[in-house]
């Protein structure tokens, strides 16, 4: 047999190895028409080319998108304030990583996850009053608890209507070996808040968006292994 003949499809199966787990731990969604097949509870809809949770009562909306993550992952998306919070003084917005099974109605927790969260309450049940960035962990669907010494005071003064009609990019990495986080500053280019979860999440299967009685838009959203 002639030995190039046989190393040919070899070298083309080995580089098809090499793709393919790139492409399985990649996402992008746009919105410009449907949310895909994910599974939701919240009046979510397409509206402007962007993905809109329109229910202001609504404490527990979510929608789960289904992407493999293991290793350092990044996540980014645009966020946009549509309304309510106002009456009731309270609202908040986050995405949940590394969900091992998701639920796909109403529930507390979503899995096995992590959710990093952003929350206005001025009269908090969960954590401290007034603008917190939170970490939330989730054991399963019914079970997710503020963790101790996640719940960090923010500057309320940030939350103008000039700031409030802005597009904010948020951008994250999650490392699934090591539970090293990274927030970028969205105020401040090159800048990004670090810490460490408590424990490594390993791996998952599918991630969250979620708000918290107040209607949000969100578009661009990226999900994408570190290589």
């Amino acid at each position: 047999m002639n030995c190039r003949f046989f190393l040919f499809p070899m070298a083309v199966l080995l580089m098809l190895l090499t793709i393919l787990p790139l492409s399985a731990q990649s996402l992008y969604v746009d919105f410009k028409s449907k949310t895909e097949d994910a599974s939701h509870y919240g009046a979510w809809s397409s509206s402007s080319g962007r993905l809109v949770q329109n229910d202001v009562q609504q404490p527990l909306a979510k929608i789960n998108f289904r992407i493999p993550q293991s290793g350092e992952m990044v996540y980014s998306f645009d966020v946009h304030y549509e309304g309510g919070a106002i009456e009731d003084r309270k609202g908040g917005f986050g995405i949940q990583v590394f969900v091992d099974r998701a639920h796909p109605g109403k529930s507390w927790g979503d899995g096995r996850s992590y959710l990093l969260w952003l929350n206005y309450d001025e009269h908090a049940t969960y954590g401290g009053k007034g603008f917190r960035a939170q970490v939330y962990k989730s054991i399963n669907h019914h079970t997710m608890t503020l963790m101790k010494g996640y719940d960090i005071p923010l500057d309320s003064a940030m939350l103008t209507e000039e700031h409030l009609d802005r597009v904010v990019p948020v951008r994250l990495t999650v490392n699934g070996d090591t539970g090293e986080v990274k927030v970028w500053n969205p105020l401040q280019s090159g800048t990004y808040y670090r810490f460490f979860l408590d424990k490594a999440p390993g791996k998952g299967a599918y991630i969250a968006l979620r708000t918290n009685s107040m209607a949000v838009s969100f578009d661009n959203l990226s999900v994408h292994a570190v290589r």
